[in-house]
């Protein structure tokens, strides 16, 4: 058995509760760090969605709907879904590509907060679909590429 005077046990009691409070300030914190590192998300948790360009449209809010400019006939809520996925949209880590990749969509989202649009180009590698930006490519599952970029708007 250890044996300490009653400053040496005090001291050792004081150190000890120091760094459970330094252990438990960090590890929220690191641990964060670290989920934020696996899935990149698209849209911010404080920011929204205010247009999204296509080829042939662009989605525009318009206090709680979304209108299409120009008009085109979307099958009903088609707008709203397409927004939803992209504002949900969570991507994993990047990945570099040097292959040829066709181009199958080029989407411009401008979000609040933000001066610039930032532009996503939806691309097709042999099975493999891919999302770019000025980061790199983020692979994605065709299902999504439908949710993105829906034929009618391409």
């Amino acid at each position: 058995m250890l044996q300490l005077s009653r400053q040496g046990w005090n001291n050792i009691i004081i150190y000890g509760v120091l760094a459970l409070f330094f252990l438990f300030y960090t590890a929220p914190n690191h641990l964060a760090m670290l989920r934020s590192k696996e899935l990149q998300q698209v849209v911010a948790p404080g920011q929204r969605l205010l247009e999204l360009h296509f080829p042939r449209a662009k989605l525009k809010q318009a206090g709680p709907v979304w209108r299409v400019e120009p008009a085109l006939s979307l099958t009903e809520g088609l707008a709203e879904q397409t927004v939803a996925a992209w504002q949900q949209l969570a991507l994993p880590a990047v990945q570099n590509n040097d292959r040829l990749l066709a181009q199958i969509c080029v989407v411009e989202l401008t979000l609040s907060g933000e001066q610039e649009r930032q532009r996503w180009r939806l691309l097709l590698d042999d099975q493999q679909y891919y999302l770019e930006s000025a980061a790199g490519f983020y692979p994605i599952l065709a299902e999504q590429v439908l949710q993105l970029c829906p034929v009618a708007l391409r």
